[in-house]
């Protein structure tokens, strides 16, 4: 292929131009390679014109970020991008106006020609996600790139978001009704426990490996996170009680939370799973479940909202909660105290302990009666739970082989089977139904030739008078 389009650049009188894009051909490929041939094409065909030296643009330069190229060139300034993918689908909402525009002439025009072309249904979130990726591709351009002098958008540009809405969260005694549902396989709501009660965010939490854990000693050590902030903290007894069991069920796993098949539970795409499992639990508080104007319906990530408002509401003070969530300014957290302050009203109290309100795991049952609102719970907080958790008749502590039964059968439960009328159908008594007669018809054909006559393959011989259908009924 390179020796293909030498020659053409060769026969065009355009080799001196074309070297570059060969050198740039030799080490591309994909889409970025079609590119590159494409130019190639155009220089031959004298449609393309050399570009003055150090005109690169933005589209270029942006690759040059998003490929991880300028934080290798740059490591004490740049770091490189984790979700890249996520930055290039942002972009191509304006990559087709400010892809061809050189840098040196960007102008602010440029970029809010771009901006007033985005597709109007797009949220104030994203169209601010989306201007701050330009803002730093031309702050990253300016330093410590020095592509550019200085950055053309002023101070203030990046519009702000308007749709702050309301973010749901769980009271506690929801949680408990939760992690009791058996119809829940256990991987996932040892899972949703970890995140209500330690504030991980849930892509990190579905990253954390047996390593990052101290079980011994009840730590975790969170290396890699989204702010790449290093941060270590004490887990909660009852959390750590609950993951030396669970590991004692997942001796083989390398990452501490799986699906049933040894799959990564999702982090950012589990919101759907997580309202199923919540409606399967019985949980039906109508502010969870939709989305208005002014709020938007739970999410998995919502379960940080959910361990911040109960601490906060229990009293933990604020650097407690950002050692463990991350945050790195007392104003993010601010913005929960108004919910914390109402379940504090409500004295709905603390979460119970992840390793007894988890019935496979504290050996008080776990029976699936526990799944679903329990009479006189509404409006009683935790300790309408842990009253009905007393009347329970009382258990023997389950065995390492009791639990790893009760295991089997929540991971062999549906995951996102959505509630229907066969989770409520019994089933049906096979023992002492009797079989109803049946009628099998035996159909025989004749096909032996008229007396004298040899038998022909004649086409269509099943449609040939002669052919005589012996029929019996046999019953059964």
């Amino acid at each position: 292929m390179l020796a293909d389009l030498a020659g053409r650049l060769l026969a065009a009188g355009q080799i001196v131009l074309g070297m570059p894009l060969l050198e740039q051909a030799a080490a591309r490929e994909g889409n970025a390679l079609r590119d590159v041939r494409l130019a190639i094409d155009q220089l031959c065909r004298g449609e393309a014109r050399a570009r003055a030296t150090g005109e690169t643009t933005f589209a270029e330069f942006s690759e040059r970020v998003l490929s991880g190229q300028l934080a290798e060139q740059y490591p004490d300034h740049v770091k490189a991008i984790r979700s890249a993918d996520d930055y290039r689908s942002r972009l191509a909402h304006v990559l087709e106006v400010l892809g061809p525009v050189p840098l040196a002439r960007f102008t602010l025009d440029h970029a809010d020609h771009a901006m007033s072309l985005l597709p109007g249904h797009l949220q104030s979130g994203t169209r601010q996600k989306i201007a701050q990726i330009i803002h730093r591709i031309l702050a990253l351009a300016t330093y410590p790139a020095r592509v550019i002098g200085s950055n053309p958008l002023p101070r203030g540009w990046i519009p702000k978001n308007d749709d702050e809405k309301a973010k749901g969260y769980l009271y506690p005694d929801e949680d408990h009704r939760l992690m009791r549902c058996q119809a829940i396989p256990l991987c996932f709501r040892i899972y949703y426990g970890f995140l209500d009660r330690e504030g991980m965010r849930a892509d990190e939490a579905g990253r954390l490996e047996w390593s990052d854990v101290d079980l011994e000693r009840g730590a975790v050590v969170l290396d890699e996170n989204k702010t790449d902030d290093p941060r270590a903290w004490a887990l909660s007894p009852d959390v750590a009680r609950a993951l030396r069991k669970w590991r004692e069920l997942c001796p083989d796993n390398t990452r501490v939370f799986v699906g049933k098949w040894g799959n990564a539970l999702p982090g950012h795409n589990g919101a759907k799973n997580f309202r199923d499992h919540l409606r399967r639990a019985g949980i039906d508080r109508p502010e969870l479940f939709e989305t208005t104007d002014a709020r938007l319906n739970i999410r998995l990530h919502d379960t940080r909202a959910t361990f911040i408002t109960v601490k906060l509401a229990v009293g933990r003070a604020e650097t407690w909660i950002s050692d463990r969530t991350g945050h790195s300014s007392s104003d993010q957290i601010h913005n929960y105290k108004r919910a914390a302050r109402k379940v504090a009203e409500l004295a709905l109290g603390d979460f119970a302990p992840l390793d007894e309100a988890l019935p496979e795991l504290s050996g008080k049952g776990g029976s699936a009666a526990g799944c679903g609102p329990a009479s006189g719970e509404h409006g009683a907080g935790a300790a309408s739970d842990e009253g009905s958790l007393a009347a329970a008749p009382p258990c023997d502590v389950a065995t390492r082989s009791d639990v790893a039964r009760a295991l089997a059968v929540t991971m062999d439960a549906p995951e996102d089977g959505r509630l229907g009328p066969r989770w409520a159908m019994p089933e049906e008594d096979l023992v002492g139904r009797k079989p109803e007669p049946i009628e099998i018809v035996v159909v025989s054909s004749d096909r032996s030739p008229a007396p004298g006559k040899k038998p022909k393959n004649v086409p269509g011989a099943n449609e040939c008078p002669g052919i005589t259908l012996t029929i019996s009924k046999i019953s059964t």
